[in-house]
């Protein structure tokens, strides 16, 4: 429900920026972007996950078109880590780190306003597919090895992904180009395990907080 209320909002706020007239040169940008990711996984399973947050990264390049006054539409392709951190109770003090890497395509609306003669706040928000690249065990500590839970050797079963990326943030024009700082958040909609009734998890989706630096280059025509 929450993802259908974002594409709910980000329809309207998109058809009422499109919707104003005034002179405008749609204009191209081009550029590329970098920035740290917090990730975790949301599992729905009969066993408990506990976790924290896993610092990574991300990186990638961007093209942005803007057809109207306060819209246009953003594009990435990006290598983005995610995962998760996991820490068990205090009995057992088993732990896992697992990092995931993801080919990632977001294809954004993109909305800003004039906060200034050369600062812009902006906002995106539009549908992400990805592709899993790899995995790999970052920590791993079993003090009680033959009790370990049977997903901490599990692969991913499901490569394709995909989900609704948002990002807020502020753009700061120079005469070299635009540097946008923002943050982002990418709500998975799909899962990276098998998720039938008779499966361990019933859903295991990926949940990915970003704070990112963009550099546009902009082409007039």
């Amino acid at each position: 429900m929450k993802s259908v209320y974002i594409c709910i909002v980000s329809f309207f706020i998109a058809s009422f920026a499109y919707s104003q007239n005034s002179t405008f040169s749609p204009e191209w940008a081009f550029g590329f972007n970098g920035g740290s990711t917090f990730s975790k996984i949301s599992f729905t399973s009969s066993i408990r996950v506990p976790q924290q947050l896993l610092p990574q990264y991300s990186g990638g390049l961007t093209v942005r078109y803007i057809s109207e006054h306060h819209f246009g539409i953003q594009g990435e392709l990006n290598y983005s880590q995610r995962g998760w951190k996991e820490v068990t109770d205090s009995i057992h003090f088993d732990k896992l780190t697992r990092s995931l890497a993801y080919l990632e395509l977001p294809l954004m609306t993109h909305i800003y306003f004039g906060l200034g003669k050369r600062v812009n706040f902006v906002f995106n928000i539009g549908p992400q597919v990805s592709w899993f690249l790899n995995e790999k065990v970052v920590d791993k500590e079993l003090n009680t090895p033959n009790e370990a839970p049977i997903y901490y050797d599990m692969k991913v079963q499901h490569k394709f992904d995909y989900g609704i990326k948002g990002a807020l943030g502020l753009e700061f024009k120079t005469g070299i180009g635009s540097f946008i700082l923002d943050g982002r958040y990418y709500f998975g909609l799909s899962d990276i395990y098998n998720n039938t009734r008779s499966d361990l998890f019933q859903a295991s989706s990926n949940k990915v907080l970003g704070v990112n630096l963009t550099y546009l280059f902009r082409i007039k025509k």
